[in-house]
């Protein structure tokens, strides 16, 4: 493939993707959600950042193994533990990884 079909083919993509995308945003005004429905979409961003971050806990080098090599799981309990003591984010953030590289130090 030389260049100018290259490059072609990457804008043709990016501009549809873009047209796609910019017709729902400029189109979410004239539709009027249910409420119901909105409720259920508050908590997408939830579900998928525990669907990234769940398996870096249970999974250690391609293999579950009963706490071998868990030190993230045990990390990132003791960071669920803070979270919910302190309401704090950066309290959250900076005792897991306190955890997380302290127990990978000693163990």
């Amino acid at each position: 493939m030389d260049n100018l079909t290259f490059i072609i083919t990457i804008s043709a993509i990016g501009l549809g993707t873009f047209l796609m995308r910019g017709s729902f945003i400029l189109s979410a005004d004239r539709f009027k959600l249910n409420e119901k429905f909105t409720n259920i979409l508050r908590f997408i961003p939830a579900s998928v950042l525990a669907a990234l971050v769940a398996p870096s806990f249970f999974y250690h080098q391609g293999t579950v193994a009963p706490l071998q090599g868990k030190e993230r799981l045990v990390a990132g309990l003791i960071a669920l533990v803070i979270a919910s003591l302190t309401k704090n984010i950066f309290y959250t953030i900076f005792s897991g990884m306190a955890a997380l590289y302290g127990l990978q130090y000693f163990f």
